[in-house]
């Protein structure tokens, strides 16, 4: 119940940390705390990220296929052309985030946060990887 809720023993801070080309797969970085954090082209595959503070930080190309982004924020941060595919985001804000060139494909995006999402200006192109057309991926009616 504890990681369920972010709680744990030890804090995940990755504050200013250049993880640029990592792979992280597999792993559960439930409160993780990235601000100023350099993961582009980072491996999150199968990755679980709840309640997690990504704020101001380069997520370009990363892969978060099959992973569990839930209540987690990417505020001002980047995520060009990253890749969401088949990934549960549930209460998820890209406010103020730049997602261009992004896939959602098959992911679960609620209700609420699809249409907060299609509103991001930034909700455009095509994803270099996976050939996606971003808006389409998120299921945006226009």
């Amino acid at each position: 119940m504890g990681q369920a809720n972010a709680a744990r023993d030890k804090l995940y801070d990755l504050r200013q940390c250049n993880l640029a080309g990592k792979d992280a797969s597999g792993f559960d970085l439930s409160g993780v705390i990235m601000t100023g954090t350099d993961v582009s082209k980072a491996k999150f595959v199968d990755t679980q990220f709840s309640k997690a503070y990504l704020h101001e930080s380069n997520f370009d190309g990363a892969d978060f296929s099959n992973g569990v982004i839930d209540r987690a924020s990417f505020k001002g941060s980047t995520l060009r052309g990253a890749v969401f595919v088949n990934a549960v985001l549930t209460g998820t804000s890209f406010e103020g985030a730049n997602v261009e060139n992004a896939d959602f494909s098959d992911s679960y995006i609620g209700d609420f946060d699809v249409k907060s999402l299609c509103r991001n200006p930034t909700l455009k192109g095509e994803n270099p990887t996976t050939g996606m057309e971003t808006r389409a991926s998120v299921g945006c009616r226009n």
